[in-house]
């Protein structure tokens, strides 16, 4: 009998630790896309603060950076994965708040609970993507223009 339960304290004590360093890795990969789309935001576009850091994997990656510049002026800055591509920026009233989204989302689509609202890009077109769950726990995705706030499209019940 004892030597079951030491058995099974060793395997579930390496199940731990295998979930710890998955954990681990994951967060040190999103820290060094944090740190590189910081640096580039701060090269590119003068962002001295950084207030909110996104990662939209899309039809391709963008880092997207929600900070002030020296200046003191609120930008949005998408910097893509792809180091050929342009980094894009604008002034954070040049488009949609994150507040002004989610409550356009909450009076007509009527979400159960809201996972997130983040910016990203699809076609050089600057969006939010907008990700809840509905009453019977499917995900569903809808994306905005970020400017407009116009509906471009949407995956439901997934």
């Amino acid at each position: 009998m004892k030597k079951w339960v030491v058995i099974i304290s060793i395997f579930i004590c390496c199940m731990i630790g295998f979930v710890m360093n998955s954990y681990l890795q994951g967060m040190q990969e999103r820290k060094e896309y944090y740190n590189y789309a910081a640096n580039e935001a701060k090269r590119a576009a003068d962002i001295s603060t950084v207030d909110e850091f996104f990662l939209y994997n899309g039809r391709e990656t963008y880092y997207v950076i929600v900070g002030k510049t020296s200046d003191g002026e609120k930008k949005t800055v998408w910097i893509p994965k792809d180091q050929e591509k342009k980094i894009i920026q604008k002034s954070y009233s040049f488009g949609k708040s994150k507040e002004e989204i989610l409550k356009m989302v909450q009076n007509e689509l009527k979400p159960y609970e809201i996972i997130s609202i983040k910016p990203g890009m699809e076609k050089n077109i600057p969006i939010w993507e907008v990700t809840y769950k509905d009453r019977d726990g499917k995900y569903n995705y809808y994306y905005f223009d970020y400017k407009t706030g116009e509906w471009l499209k949407f995956y439901k019940s997934i």
